[in-house]
């Protein structure tokens, strides 16, 4: 996800405007969602008193430092934890400039960060060293949150989900990517299991790592979007036509056209799948 910047686009009404390239919106009391204007990668913001805990860390380091800035010198905040929901560097760029603050993550982590492609120089720049490696769950107490963490392999192999039963929203990181899920580091099947196990949750409100609060139908749309993909290239397959033509379109639920952050993730899994031979049983 390192060629292109995807828009923001309009500020939904809840959303108030920062500055132009970080927006603020309010989750619950004492929980707020910053979309930086890289990839739309957000940073969700949990205070207790002036301490901050920070799940994953935006995409570059103009917006971080506008996190920071609203952070601790707007708002007197003190940022002691960071959570990363998985180790690429999209959603790893603040986290240099809290050298005082906890890096918590999944003990699969580094090995995730090396194993990232597309990225630029620049954006492997962001990498700092976990100083918490997790393997199971946990269960972190924040102010008036009680925050569970737990591990979720699917799109890479250190995902985490980080639920906040409380605010009745879980974090499931890249799980689902827009209302589709993204192959290019995992199997069809292992997303499959994570995005099942998200919904197994129950909550109501999900955040992704890009883009604001949805539903649980982005979730099953994922998952939908996973079984339709496995037909539409199976079909491909028997008719000896080109996997890469596959539409979007084809792949999500009907009404809402694909978005342009949709269409592209949708090109590179065509690519992956073409590549890899995915939905076939040599793949399985």
């Amino acid at each position: 996800m390192k060629t292109i910047r995807f828009s923001n686009g309009p500020n939904p009404g809840s959303v108030g405007a920062m500055n132009d390239a970080l927006r603020m919106e309010p989750l619950g009391p004492d929980l707020f969602l910053f979309r930086g204007r890289q990839y739309d990668s957000g940073s969700l913001a949990v205070f207790d008193g002036d301490r901050a805990l920070l799940v994953d860390g935006l995409a570059s380091r103009d917006d971080a430092w506008k996190l920071r800035e609203a952070l601790v010198f707007v708002r007197g905040k003190r940022v002691e934890l960071l959570v990363s929901t998985h180790y690429f560097s999209d959603h790893l760029a603040a986290w240099s400039l809290f050298p005082e603050a906890a890096v918590l993550a999944h003990r699969n982590a580094p090995e995730t960060f090396r194993s990232e492609d597309f990225r630029t120089d620049e954006e492997a720049a962001h990498y700092r060293p976990p100083t918490l490696l997790l393997s199971g769950s946990l269960e972190i107490a924040w102010g008036r949150y009680r925050i569970g963490v737990a591990e979720n392999p699917g799109h890479t192999a250190d995902a985490l989900l980080v639920d906040f039963p409380d605010a009745d929203l879980l974090h499931v990181g890249d799980a689902a990517v827009g209302r589709l899920a993204y192959l290019h580091y995992a199997s069809p099947e292992s997303i499959d299991r994570a995005l099942e196990q998200a919904l197994a949750r129950g909550r109501r409100r999900i955040l992704r790592s890009h883009g604001g609060v949805a539903g649980p139908e982005a979730l099953q749309s994922a998952r939908g979007y996973l079984a339709r993909l496995g037909e539409r290239v199976a079909d491909a397959r028997r008719r000896r036509a080109p996997i890469r033509d596959i539409a979007v379109s084809d792949c999500l639920p009907p009404g809402e056209p694909a978005t342009e952050f949709e269409a592209f993730f949708h090109g590179r899994n065509l690519a992956t799948v073409e590549e890899r031979g995915l939905f076939s049983a040599e793949a399985a």
